[in-house]
C-alpha cells in the first residue's frame, strides 16, 4: 500500500485522492497527492504556510484552474462545478468566515439545513448545544457578531448541511481558547455521526486531540504520513516538520 493511503474495511466508503495535481494558471501547486479520508475519521493536513494545504481543499471543491488525477467520493468521481460537488456530499468551511450579515443567526442556520433522511441528521438544537454562545444570540444579525462567533456560526451551518465529508480550513485561527474548545467538540460530533473530516490547522494541540491520520505537506507533496498511534508515540515527527529553521 502507498505510504500516503490509509486502510479501511471498504475501499468505497471514503473520499479518495489519487495522484491529484492542481494548477493556478501555469503554476502547479499540488504534485500527485494520494491519500484517503475514511468515513467517521479526521484527517489532518499539516505544514507550513504556502505548502498547498488550502489548495487541496479548494481543488476538492473545483475552485482551482485545473486538476489532474482523480478525486472520488464513496466510489464516484467528484467533478464538475462546486454546487454539484456539494450536492454529492462534501462541504468546505473556508478561512474567510462568510456569513449572511443581514440575516439573524437563526436565519443563517435555517437556510443551511439540508436533510438527508437519515435518523442522525444534525438539527439546529443540536448544533447550538455545541455552540451555546450562538443560542444566546439567535435573533441577532450575523454581521454584528465577533470573529469567533462568526466562525462558530459557519461551522454550525456546515454541520446542518449534513454532509458526508466536511473540510475545515484553519477553523481556530485567532480564536480564544473557549471558542477553540467548541470547534474541537464540533469536529468530534461530526465524526461521531459518521462524517469524514479534513482539518487544515496550525494548532498542533487541536490536531493531535482529534486527528486519526496526519499528512505533512511540503511544497505540494505529501512528505510524511502518520496514523494517530504513530503521531502520539513520537510527536516530534510532526513538530519537526512544522518548525521553521
Amino acid at each position: 500500500m502507498n505510504a500516503t493511503t490509509t486502510e479501511t474495511d471498504d475501499r468505497h466508503l471514503m473520499m479518495r485522492y489519487e495522484n491529484v495535481s492542481a494548477f493556478y494558471g501555469q503554476s502547479q501547486i499540488l504534485h500527485e497527492l494520494s491519500f484517503d479520508v475514511p468515513q467517521a475519521s479526521v484527517v489532518c493536513l499539516l505544514g507550513l504556510n504556502g505548502m498547498g494545504k488550502t489548495t487541496t481543499l479548494r481543488a476538492t471543491m473545483g475552485l482551482v484552474d485545473r486538476i489532474d488525477g482523480r478525486i472520488t467520493l464513496n466510489g464516484k468521481d467528484l467533478s464538475g462545478p462546486t454546487f454539484r460537488r456539494s450536492q454529492m456530499g462534501v462541504t468546505l468551511v473556508p478561512e474567510d468566515r462568510k456569513v449572511f450579515s443581514n440575516l439573524t443567526i437563526r436565519e443563517n442556520l435555517e437556510v443551511a439545513i439540508r436533510p438527508t433522511g437519515r435518523s442522525d441528521d444534525f438539527s439546529i438544537e443540536e448544533v447550538i448545544e455545541i455552540f451555546p454562545r450562538l443560542s444566546e444570540r439567535m435573533s441577532q444579525k450575523a454581521g454584528t457578531l465577533s470573529g469567533g462567533e462568526q466562525q462558530m456560526l459557519v461551522v454550525a451551518r456546515a454541520m446542518l448541511v449534513n454532509p458526508a465529508y466536511m473540510m475545515l480550513d484553519e477553523p481556530t485561527e485567532g480564536l480564544a481558547p473557549s471558542y477553540v474548545e467548541a470547534i474541537r467538540e464540533s469536529i468530534e460530533a461530526a465524526r461521531d455521526r459518521g462524517i469524514g473530516v479534513i482539518l487544515v490547522e496550525q494548532s498542533l494541540q487541536l490536531a493531535m486531540s482529534v486527528g486519526d491520520f496526519f499528512h505533512i505537506i511540503e511544497n505540494g507533496h505529501i512528505a510524511q504520513s502518520l496514523t494517530r498511534e504513530e503521531a502520539l508515540a513520537d510527536p516530534s515527527r510532526i513538530e519537526t516538520a512544522l518548525t521553521v529553521e
